[in-house]
């Protein structure tokens, strides 16, 4: 309940400041999540860079012909080995995150849809309704939650 008391609008009560703060603590956890995800995707682009790099250059140094055992030798070097291990743990991460991510979209936008819903019985008077669109532009324009349609 602490997102919402900065807020200072005493145009919502009960049941709508309950849904409007979680709206706004599922929006932190979603941009958390992309956040981490894109971190590390990031770093696995780097990482992968710095492998074929390495790759490249251990191959063209190496004494082995096309033909032999290619794995072999790239997995040799220790720095190579090192760097395959990173990008699986890196790969890892990101698919983590992409998961945690889509639960977290589709949590935030039931939300949001149920809110959206619901807004007649939330708002059942006609004086009510202007409150509900001065709410609305609030939290467009301080958390970038559109309530106004799907």
């Amino acid at each position: 309940m602490g997102a919402i008391k900065p807020w200072k609008l005493n145009k919502v009560t009960g049941i709508v400041e309950v849904m409007l703060e979680e709206l706004v603590v599922r929006k932190e956890k979603l941009a958390k999540f992309e956040r981490a995800k894109m971190i590390w995707s990031l770093a696995v682009m780097f990482c992968l860079a710095v492998f074929l790099f390495f790759g490249y250059d251990t191959l063209s140094k190496s004494e082995y012909a096309f033909g032999t055992n290619l794995l072999s030798s790239l997995l040799a070097n220790a720095h190579l080995l090192l760097l395959v291990l990173i990008l699986s743990v890196g790969l890892t991460q990101v698919r983590h995150f992409e998961k945690k991510s889509k639960k977290a979209e589709k949590e935030f936008e039931g939300l949001r849809e149920e809110l959206m819903e619901r807004s007649s019985e939330l708002w059942n008077e006609d004086y009510e309704w202007r409150d509900r669109q001065d709410v609305y532009d609030y939290m467009k324009k301080e958390f970038d939650i559109n309530l106004f349609y799907k």
